[in-house]
């Protein structure tokens, strides 16, 4: 393994891209060690684009020793230089999450939902069908690699149900959804992740995440807490037709929690929702 000194500033860290954030508290501890008995494991970078004015390196696994040397205030980090594409440095970020941290649940199946992805763009041929080439016959010699979903159980060690359950919960949210509930209790509910990703709709799933999350209850809760009136189609026609067509289809728990917000914000007023409840 050939380790060299590269400068931090040689290298983009990637840091908002990363699977596993930069947590700055575990940095600080890796910063003291490093001024107390120097670097124990070097981290791993891989060559830029080599365009002008892009990063020399770009950082594969090291987040937290790349953040610990910035606050150690130093300039360099000793680092294995990989030859690995973009893909392949991707793949082994994720892989290195997946096996060696606890990764709460939504961590995790963002983690293989991405990694499907990357692991299809480098084997193609492991899709369902085919993307084999023209006259290739699959033999025990060409030593093909298996099927994302087997590949993926066989490292976790789980069912390879699990695996499609845990991709089928990461596309059932929203980008904003995810960015939310990051971080906080409800990643690591499986439970109640799912019940978010039953809200079809992008407004309302949003809406009642981040209302729940100012109210520091689960979405399930607070949906059966809420007791605004639902309001009748002839209510929602009066606020406007183009308005209405998007509402009206929205379940009646995050009609209640979007009701609220309306009213919040001075849209609407609270004995518009009682009048068209009525109506």
């Amino acid at each position: 393994m050939n380790v060299k000194k590269v400068k931090l500033a040689d290298i983009d860290p990637r840091f908002d891209g990363r699977i596993r954030p930069v947590v700055e508290a575990v940095a600080q501890i890796y910063a003291e060690s490093f001024l107390e008995r120097g670097q124990d494991t070097a981290i791993e970078v891989r060559y830029g684009s080599g365009e002008e004015g892009a990063p020399k390196f770009i950082l594969v696994a090291g987040g937290h020793r790349y953040r610990a040397a910035q606050i150690a205030g130093w300039d360099a980090l000793d680092a294995v230089i990989s030859k690995l594409n973009a893909d392949e440095a991707r793949l082994k970020e994720i892989d290195e999450n997946l096996y060696k941290h606890e990764l709460d649940v939504l961590s995790r199946a963002r983690s293989l939902y991405e990694r499907k992805e990357v692991y299809l763009r480098l084997f193609p041929e492991t899709r369902h069908g085919g993307d084999r080439k023209v006259g290739q016959v699959a033999t025990v010699a060409t030593c093909s690699p298996p099927r994302f979903a087997v590949d993926a159980a066989d490292k976790m060690g789980i069912s390879e149900r699990s695996i499609h359950g845990y991709i089928a919960l990461y596309r059932a949210l929203q980008p904003e959804t995810v960015r939310a509930l990051q971080g906080t209790t409800l990643a690591d509910d499986r439970a109640e992740l799912l019940y978010i990703g039953k809200i079809e709709h992008e407004i309302e799933q949003v809406v009642l995440v981040k209302k729940a999350l100012e109210a520091g209850k689960k979405p399930s809760e607070l949906a059966e807490e809420t007791v605004a009136a639902i309001p009748t189609e002839a209510m929602w026609l009066a606020m406007g037709r183009k308005a209405a067509a998007k509402i009206i289809k929205m379940d009646a728990p995050a009609q209640r929690v979007l009701l609220e917000e309306l009213v919040k914000a001075g849209l609407i007023q609270r004995d518009q929702i009682v009048r068209g409840a009525v109506a």
